[in-house]
């Protein structure tokens, strides 16, 4: 339910190239495709290759920048 949810989110990321894809949707995506369950992908009509585009799209967002790192004495 969860990934019908945010599948206008990953529509929009691939036709309209726009990265805006919620963190709630990464989650999701990344539970789904970390747990190799690719299937539920295809059946929205998703490729495992866009699967992989989305999840190292959402590697790379949650990731933290450098300028949000705090430094330890």
């Amino acid at each position: 339910m969860e990934l019908k949810s945010c599948s206008n989110e990953l529509i929009i990321f691939f036709l309209n190239s726009q990265a805006d894809i919620g963190s709630d949707c990464c989650r999701t995506v990344d539970i789904i495709t970390g747990n190799c369950w690719h299937a539920m992908l295809t059946s929205l009509g998703f490729t495992v290759e866009e699967g992989n585009i989305v999840r190292g799209y959402c590697d790379a967002s949650s990731a933290p920048s450098l300028g949000s790192l705090a430094v330890i004495y």
